[in-house]
């Protein structure tokens, strides 16, 4: 077994790089049966874990992995995957400027610093991390979809589609390009294209949670009602952070206005309209995520037992 854990360990590497996070802890728990004391396995564990959303179990063997080696870039990594997963995002960004530092030329490291950057709507910092990436190793899939869904995050459609079909180009059945493909095509409105696409991805992995948002995105897309606050909450999400207090703040702010005018102007009646129409507005803007939700849960539900996927 000793001999075979270095190829053991590239596999796993390769299946985690693909989206298959399950398939990659199988292999590194085979390794570490073998040998309890390797710490870029726990590591890497730990990372399976992450993407997995198990972020107790993650934490654990990311301090197992520090424990064994401190100096470990990878367990500073996935530690600070970790706490931003659970929004500690002040800690997180020293473990993940400590993993650049370690290993300045891994890019899944700047990746992961570029994302605690995006979470925080630090857009230009996030974007000189994935060049970096993107300079160590220019043919990366993962590299180009998180460039892809930088480009998206900010509503430039045509450079995510041409990252996600670089990523596809590369790998052709990477989960996270396969989604991001869908993504970028449900947003230019090519729904049909997108279904495919998703279908694609759950085909590769059932429960991949991506595929599965992405799948009910789009049955909420083609439902009227639904599909009012999909394009709404898209055209928010790629806004700034604070221009997206500005979009809540402002409609608000004009709704007073125009209640205090037609008040003074004794048009209590239209007062009164104006009124229910903004009752309606936040009522609808307050149960549809929950349907939405709602929607998500039911079609992970069903994927996982259709027997042809």
């Amino acid at each position: 077994m000793e001999e075979n854990q270095p190829a053991l360990m590239d596999h796993a590497v390769r299946m985690l790089g693909l989206g298959n996070a399950h398939g990659a802890s199988e292999t590194l728990k085979s390794v570490l049966g073998a040998d309890p004391e390797n710490a870029r396995a726990h590591a890497l564990l730990a990372l399976c874990l992450v993407e997995l959303r198990r972020l107790h179990a993650a934490e654990h063997e990311a301090g197992l992995a520090l424990a064994i080696d401190p100096e470990d870039p990878m367990g500073h990594l996935v530690l600070g995957e970790v706490l931003r997963a659970r929004r500690k995002l002040k800690k997180a960004e020293e473990h993940l400027r400590r993993a650049v530092e370690l290993d300045p030329d891994e890019p899944m490291n700047h990746r992961a610093l570029a994302a605690l950057f995006a979470l925080q709507g630090r857009r230009a910092e996030a974007g000189q991390q994935l060049a970096a990436a993107l300079a160590l190793d220019p043919n990366d899939p993962a590299t180009l979809v998180a460039l892809g869904r930088h480009d998206l995050a900010q509503g430039h459609l045509l450079p995510a589609r041409g990252r996600a079909r670089e990523a596809l180009d590369q790998a052709p059945e990477h989960l996270d390009a396969l989604v991001l493909m869908g993504d970028v095509l449900l947003r230019e409105g090519a729904v049909e294209q997108a279904r495919e696409h998703a279908l694609w991805a759950i085909s590769i992995d059932a429960n991949d949670r991506g595929a599965l948002y992405l799948l009910s995105s789009i049955k909420a897309r083609t439902n009227p009602l639904l599909g009012l606050w999909w394009r709404w909450n898209a055209w928010v999400g790629s806004l700034g952070d604070g221009s997206e207090m500005l979009v809540i703040i402002v409609p608000f702010v004009l709704y007073r206005i125009g209640d205090v005018a037609l008040v003074n102007a004794g048009m209590k009646q239209s007062s009164t309209w104006l009124e229910y129409a903004w009752l309606a507005i936040v009522a609808y803007t307050w149960f549809a995520p929950v349907i939405f939700r709602k929607m998500v849960q039911k079609e992970m539900s069903e994927v996982r037992l259709r027997p042809d996927y």
